[in-house]
């Protein structure tokens, strides 16, 4: 080995593993964000779906607050009753990021649930190297199936 060529394997590895450690932290910031979303996408489609089997309460407005306050648990805890320490499906969810929309189809004189959609208002997704920012994405939209009680209370 000549002396002009002591070293260059120091520097060929300085700059391969700078290239390499920056590919590596790509795919696992991308597969952790990738991650997430599905889990974001799995908790809004149990929630869309538990929506749309559930009684519509709506003697006030109070009560059908009180059963979109359930849909938004049910899609952050996966429970729509949560004990008080429970812990979201997806890291820093909260029930105030979801959005519970009822669409309406009036017959006669009678408005009744249609569908129902449900999707997130606002999301970040704290990445190693970045933030994600989730807004009206996941969404899901149900044929509402439940039973409509205009006249019941919210228990």
């Amino acid at each position: 080995m000549n002396n002009n060529q002591r070293g260059h394997a120091m520097i060929e590895l300085a700059a391969c593993a700078g290239l390499m450690v920056a590919c590596l932290a790509g795919a696992f910031q991308f597969g952790y964000t990738f991650y997430v979303y599905n889990q974001l996408v799995s908790a809004v489609g149990n929630g869309a779906r538990y929506a749309s089997g559930r009684t519509y309460r709506a003697a006030s407005p109070k009560d059908v607050e009180r059963g979109n306050e359930v849909i938004r648990n049910m899609v952050v805890y996966g429970d729509p009753h949560p004990d008080a320490n429970s812990r979201p499906v997806v890291p820093d969810l909260k029930p105030d990021e979801i959005q519970v929309k009822w669409n309406f189809a009036t017959t006669g004189n009678t408005s009744a649930p249609e569908s129902v959609d449900i999707s997130i208002l606002h999301h970040q997704v704290n990445a190693i190297f970045g933030t994600f920012n989730f807004s009206g994405r996941p969404a899901f939209e149900f044929p509402y199936l439940g039973r409509y009680a205009p006249s019941e209370s919210e228990k």
